[in-house]
């Protein structure tokens, strides 16, 4: 339900005292505790937003001549950040941030039409910006700027990305900025002060800072949204104190060359997440997600998840890993632990910079939402009741949720003890950010605390629950004997990881790691040990019960995930008849056998006409109508009993997908234009069909030695409705077609591949020599290079590979089959357990069990991949 308004302030003894309705309100009220409770609610956005102003379009302050920006208007500029889907966006930034390049990016993928303001200057001008300072005095010059930006925001309302340029910052278009992002975003695009220097190739590094300091509030005061553009140069993983990144793995080698074309490749995957999640693009947000499964189901509908909470100041001043802290939560909560130093035009820019700046390293290593919070008290933790001068003033406070609020988290946290009005306006300028009320009390009681807090706190949550209209609401006690109302808070509970914890040996910890968590509701028999499987006819050499077993052991699951090799489909009935059946991977030959046995699939599977991947129902009731079939799958993990049915899902394809995201660089972004091989017709290769046509790909060729398998392939995709995702503008109509024969010439009237993906085997077979197949180079001469993928991991360094890698020096990037097995693992490892995988972990058991058998690989290579493991979001 909405949050509207803030109901009055109530005193604790009232919190038992009748039922309240809570749709209208955001009131999170907590339970008794000795030394302090905690209580936050998520919302669900608000159907409504505060009325829009229009643009104004009367030229105004056409006579200043200001050589550098300077803010004209004070306060802070407050919008409702919800947008229409077409409405143009707008960069903003200093030279050096790079929104030219974002600016490209954006155009190229979304099919919105560039505006640079350079180019638009010289169109209406008739002569570039030098030239016409040339032939006019300056006051002139700026009544042309003027007049120009003027029409270049209001001729182009809908369906652009406009890049601007310093002369935007002037008296008048800083007002028409300030007008324009009442209906339009306009993103502040920032960037550290190493690589702005880098690139201008000017001015030394702090002079370049300085000026960040003085422009920071002027761009900020013209902007509703805010991206802080991150080096790809280096590692970008840790932030030290004063500002620079420390060194931090490397990227996986085998995906650089000595060519620039993967550069942007992270800040391509960032910026489009951070577009789609502002403008609220659900299609293109559901692609995003579909790699992982347990992102399209909202956090507040899923049991027993947490979320771990990370001090600002531990991240701003030491190197830590945040993938591995983000490792088996459900949300990642920043914690603002500083107190905010203003100045009187808002929020201190060097702190701005530094939140933006963490907020986007997160953002780059992590796959879960992130929760943004600010500390309402900065005292030293432990301290039971913090004293009074140790509370932040609410303007300092409201200045930090106003700067979270630009960043467009997921979610955001508002202290409920606050003024009214802050609420309100944060309800107001939300977006797409979900609001959760945040309410801590500390009330030191004499005695200690006991065990009946924790059983009031859970009676309390029921109680909220059952009243018409409640909505999520996360509860519990702190303190050592808290950490059991934590382990049992359904939504959200917040953990702690390893690496900040700090020991004492003379104090009672009084948190709990996300792994504790676990293990807690398995020894308490609130959730139970599954058995899991790969089924097929030979499996023996399967790599997944290693990868899946350490999985869940570190993870704090007592699972098992074991080998059951079977002659004939009729071997699935002794899984079926196992009570504590969790799901099994399925491999040939029964990936189509399966299919007349299932209850439900997924979309993806009935597509492609395949499964790998089982899941027990447990539960049929359909008396929720607000969950699928799907989505009630997922709510019954972990809990054995009899067996309905059975759910069909595949994730060969997801593997495939991912892998050709991470390869294939911006300068080849999907296109209406663009153009896919599949080499093979088999299982995998339908799998990679339905993979490009996820990505938005329209003009798939499949080619094949046997040609009549290759138009089998073509004729399951085209005689079904897919469409692609319409990208780029393209009408969403995908067309699979055939090739003849490798010495044909690309068909003329398509693009040369700039994706290809193959699924044929590289080692003999049945006796069969091994096909030792390459691609004809009449079909590699695509100019800006591609991605291959190849299938095939025994041996790794395939021919295929070898060929693809030679021609690395023209943007074409090589991935194999131990890229794509882990990949299509993590998605697996969410349905079994609804829970997130740990990636590098995974991706480091099948890279260390491998086993090259016939000796063709470089015993070298999996050494190298092993030190530059790269277990990044793809």
């Amino acid at each position: 339900m909405s949050i509207l308004v803030r109901p009055p302030k109530r005193k604790l003894h009232e919190v038992d005292e009748g039922p309240r309705k809570l749709s209208t309100v955001s009131w999170s009220p907590a339970a008794r505790s000795d030394s302090q409770s905690s209580s936050r609610r998520p919302s669900e956005p608000l159907d409504s937003q505060s009325d829009s102003h229009p643009h104004a379009t009367s030229l105004r302050e056409l006579h200043s001549n200001r050589a550098s920006p300077v803010l004209f208007d004070k306060g802070t500029l407050q919008t409702p950040r919800i947008f229409s889907p077409t409405a143009s966006i707008v960069l903003i930034g200093i030279r050096g941030t790079g929104k030219s390049s974002l600016a490209v990016i954006l155009a190229a993928t979304s099919g919105r039409r560039l505006i640079d303001s350079d180019r638009y200057f010289q169109q209406v001008s008739g002569c570039s910006r030098a030239a016409f300072k040339k032939e006019n005095d300056h006051t002139e010059y700026r009544l042309q700027e003027a007049r120009v930006f003027e029409s270049m925001l209001a001729d182009n309302q809908e369906g652009c990305v406009i890049a601007c340029g310093a002369g935007s910052m002037e008296r008048s278009g800083q007002r028409l900025l300030r007008e324009y992002a009442q209906t339009h975003p306009v993103i502040h695009v920032s960037r550290d002060p190493e690589s702005i220097q880098s690139y201008l190739k000017a001015w030394h590094t702090q002079k370049v800072r300085h000026f960040l300091e003085l422009s920071g509030p002027i761009y900020r005061g013209c902007s509703n949204l805010e991206f802080f553009n991150l080096s790809e140069s280096g590692s970008s993983q840790h932030i030290t104190k004063d500002g620079n990144k420390s060194p931090g793995p490397k990227l996986d080698q085998r995906s650089q060359t000595p060519t620039p074309f993967l550069t942007l490749k992270r800040v391509q995957r960032d910026f489009l997440r951070f577009i789609a999640f502002v403008t609220g693009d659900v299609t293109e947000m559901n692609r995003q997600h579909s790699s992982f499964p347990l992102s399209l189901l909202p956090v507040p509908s899923r049991p027993y998840t947490n979320s771990v909470s990370v001090p600002f100041s531990a991240l701003r001043d030491n190197s830590l890993d945040i993938e591995e802290i983000e490792f088996g939560v459900d949300a990642f909560e920043l914690a603002i632990d500083v107190t905010a130093p203003s100045d009187q035009m808002g929020l201190d820019s060097n702190l701005a910079d530094s939140i933006s700046q963490v907020i986007s390293t997160i953002r780059r290593n992590i796959i879960v939402p992130i929760i943004y919070h600010v500390e309402s008290y900065t005292s030293p933790k432990g301290h039971l009741s913090p004293p009074q001068n140790a509370r932040s003033t609410d303007e300092a406070y409201a200045s930090l949720v106003r700067h979270g609020l630009r960043l467009a988290p997921t979610f955001l946290t508002v202290d409920l003890s606050r003024d009214d009005t802050l609420f309100s306006e944060v309800v107001n300028a939300r977006g797409r950010t979900s609001i959760i009320g945040h309410f801590e009390t500390f009330r030191p009681l004499p005695g200690a605390e006991t065990s009946e807090d924790n059983a009031a706190v859970e009676r309390f949550r029921h109680r909220i629950q059952s009243l018409p209209g409640a909505i999520p609401i996360i509860a519990y006690n702190t303190g050592p004997l808290g950490r059991m109302s934590r382990c049992f808070n359904p939504i959200l509970s917040p953990v702690t990881h390893p690496s900040l914890m700090r020991d004492n040996p003379s104090h009672v910890r009084s948190n709990i790691t996300a792994r504790e968590a676990q293990q807690a509701l398995f020894s308490s028999f609130a959730l139970d040990p599954m058995q899991f499987f790969v089924f097929g006819a030979n499996v023996t050499y399967s790599m997944s019960p290693a990868m899946h077993n350490t999985s869940f052991k570190l993870c704090g699951m007592p699972h098992q995930y074991t080998i059951f090799q079977s002659p004939t489909i009729r071997g699935l009935n002794e899984l079926v008849e196992n009570q504590f059946f969790g799901g099994s991977s399925v491999s040939l030959p029964y990936k189509t056998e399966v299919i007349p046995l299932l209850h439900s699939m997924s979309p993806h599977a009935r597509a492609i006409g395949a499964v790998n991947t089982l899941i027990p129902i447990r539960n049929d009731d359909d008396s929720d109508p607000r969950l699928s079939q799907e989505s009630s799958i997922y709510l019954q993990k972990s809990r054995a009993g009899p067996i309905k049915g059975l759910h069909g899902d595949n994730t060969d394809w997801i593997g495939i997908c991912n892998c050709i995201r991470r390869g294939l660089s911006p300068a080849n972004a999907v296109r209406p234009t663009t153009t896919g091989l599949v080499i093979g017709s088999g299982g995998m290769a339908r799998a990679a069909v339905y993979s490009m046509i996820h990505l938005g790909v329209q003009h798939i060729f499949v080619y094949n030695r046997t040609l009549a398998n290759a138009e089998k392939l073509a004729h399951h995709y085209n005689r079904q409705e897919i469409f692609s995702g319409e990208q780029a503008g393209g009408d969403g109509s995908p067309r699979v077609s055939t090739l003849t024969s490798i010495n044909e010439p690309w068909p003329a009237d398509y693009k040369q591949p700039t994706i290809i993906v193959s699924g044929i085997p590289a080692h003999s077979l049945g006796g069969q020599p091994a096909p030792n197949f390459h691609v004809p180079t009449q079909w590699l001469e695509s100019p800006t290079g591609g991605v291959v993928v190849d299938l095939a991991y025994k041996p790794l360094n395939t021919p295929l590979m070898k060929q693809i890698r030679a021609l690395s020096h023209r943007g074409w990037v090589a991935l194999d089959g131990l890229d794509v097995l882990p990949e299509q693992g993590f998605a697996q490892f969410e349905l079994f357990t609804g829970r997130r995988a740990p990636r590098r972990l995974m991706r480091t058991i099948v890279l260390r069990e491998y086993v090259d058998e016939e000796g063709h690989d470089d015993p070298r290579a999996i050494h190298d991949r092993l030190q530059n493991l790269d277990g990044q979001p793809s």
